[in-house]
């Protein structure tokens, strides 16, 4: 069983008792430049997994939307965060702070050295192979934990080897300590699924930042894993 779904659970619950969310809802719709994929162009493939012991192909890969919170069209990059959950688009999104949808600080800081350090040409969107491995590694978050992260044991496993060997390099590079964690919300929404946004909105061209930055440090205990 996925842990997403316990967190969003309680995010929906501390969105309720906040009286917020009526203030930050958006939409998300395809990008229309984007042709006849959701994917950036490239940046999609399918990729061989196991969840909850049952083995299936599945799409991978890094998204190209737009959203909006009632003014013009934002272009955004985004992974999803549910592998059973299709894109349905386009759809009214609830933003949701990345400490309330990720409340343990080791998921929120990987996902947050991920999305801010990995989105650029020369690295994570360098091909479809190592956009798909970012997915997989956020996926492996979500079901199992950064404090547990294996891509080859527990709910969530990668099976096609050549996406595994690359995200295990990326895993490497996210918990050497040399990338600085970038503050991200999510976009939420029944029926469709979770996306990764900015804290604040950041076109898509402009989200390709930086490389290695420095100060950003796990817990020991990932150090070591």
């Amino acid at each position: 069983m996925s842990r997403i779904k316990t967190i969003f659970a309680a995010a929906a619950a501390s969105l309720a008792l906040t009286g917020a969310a009526d203030a930050a809802l958006v939409t998300v719709r395809d990008n229309p430049n984007n042709g006849s994929s959701a994917f950036a162009s490239g940046l999609g493939r399918n990729v061989w997994i196991s969840h909850d012991g049952s083995n299936r192909a599945v799409s991978a890969g890094v998204f190209s939307l737009q959203f909006s919170d009632g003014g013009a069209w934002t272009d955004f990059l985004t992974f999803c965060l549910q592998i059973d959950e299709h894109l349905s688009l386009p759809r009214e999104h609830q933003r949701v702070a990345d400490q309330t949808y990720f409340p343990t600080a080791s998921d929120r800081n990987a996902v947050g050295a991920l999305y801010g350090n990995f989105l650029t040409a020369g690295t994570g969107l360098k091909d479809s192979t190592s956009a798909a491995a970012l997915q997989t590694i956020i996926w492996e978050i979500t079901e199992d934990g950064a404090a547990n992260f294996n891509l080859s044991s527990g709910s969530f496993k990668v099976l096609s080897t050549d996406v595994l060997s690359k995200a295990q390099t990326f895993w490497a590079q996210i918990i050497s300590g040399d990338y600085k964690p970038l503050r991200f919300d999510v976009f939420a929404a029944n029926g469709s699924q979770d996306l990764l946004t900015s804290e604040v909105p950041i076109p898509g061209a402009a989200l390709l930042f930086g490389s290695a930055l420095a100060g950003f440090s796990f817990a020991r205990r990932q150090r070591k894993s």
